[in-house]
Formats: structure tokens, sequence, C-alpha cells
């Protein structure tokens, strides 16, 4: 059995935590607390990429995914614990330019103090498992080279390492999923 279907088939096996829900304006002070955390900012935007995101700059980012969802019936969707509804992160699926190739990414942000409990591979293993109902025929993900937590997420939800490549002079880590057939 491939890695992706053992991820696939213990995904099925454990009950979820977790409860993805789309983003609604309401949502904005969780997207500026954060997109505003200095440890968060420091692993989806460090060095030349800006870091730690304004209170504008978190907004509208809520604003964009909103729009994603109008417009392509998908999107990141804000994932909360099923038992206490405390908010967890922002995970799901975004069409993007990635090296000049239109794609989808798979994208996720967990809140620092939830960082190390699996919480950004159940929400990815969510957004491939909707990639799929999606007839998606691929999903890239990407990451810093030095952020190994992030990449072993992408590994671990089957994402395959294609190749490195430079983003605002910093080295990143590449791979695709493709759903098994």
């Amino acid at each position: 059995m491939s890695s992706q279907a053992v991820a696939s088939a213990q995904a099925r096996a454990q009950p979820t935590r977790l409860r993805p829900e789309r983003p609604w304006r309401e949502d904005a002070c969780l997207y500026i607390a954060m997109f505003g955390d200095p440890a968060v900012a420091a692993t989806l935007w460090p060095g030349a990429l800006g870091g730690a995101r304004t209170e504008q700059q978190a907004s509208a980012i809520l604003a964009a995914d909103m729009q994603h969802w109008r417009e392509e019936s998908f999107g990141p969707w804000i994932f909360f614990e099923t038992s206490t509804g405390e908010f967890v992160g922002r995970c799901g699926l975004l069409r993007a330019t990635i090296l000049g190739r239109e794609s989808v990414e798979l994208l996720y942000a967990v809140r620092a103090e939830l960082w190390g409990q699996g919480y950004a591979t159940e929400m990815a293993m969510t957004a491939l498992t909707h990639a799929r109902r999606l007839g998606l025929e691929e999903v890239v993900g990407f990451t810093t080279m030095s952020n190994g937590a992030s990449r072993q997420v992408l590994e671990k939800v089957g994402v395959r390492y294609e190749r490195s490549f430079e983003r605002a002079g910093l080295p990143h880590w590449l791979g695709r999923w493709r759903p098994s057939r």
C-alpha cells in the first residue's frame, strides 16, 4: 500500500477533531490575531516576504478567501476544535500561479500555541479529500526549505517533492499531490 493510501486510510479510521467552516467577515478577528502573530508570520512570510501582517493585510486575506469561495465554490476554510469550539487555524485549496503555471495550492496555518499537535496534517488531509471530491488532477504545496515541520506535513499527506525554487531570495521546497486512481 502506498504511503498516500496509508495516510488516507488512517485519516478515515480516526474521528476528526476538527470542524471546517467557510470564512465570513465576522471572522476577521481570527485572521488578524493569527496572521499578526510574529511566530506564525515567520513560518509563512519570513525575511523579504514581509513577516507579521497588519490588521488591514489580514483583513485583505480574509476578503480574498471569501471572494475565492464565491468564484470557485472552494477555498480556504477556518478550522475549529470540535469538542471546545476553539479556533485552530486556516487550511484549504486556492487557485494560484506557481512558477508560471496555473495551479491549485494547498495552504495551511495553525495558531502557534497549537503547533506540534497534528492539526496541520489533519486540516491538510481534509483539504485533499475535498480536492479528490472536486476531481482535481493535482494540488501543489510549497514551503521554505528551512521549515521542516511544514515540509513534513506536506510529505505526510502525500505531497511528493518535485523541485526546489527561489522566492523572495529564499529557497523553497515544492511538491505535487495527485489522487490515486
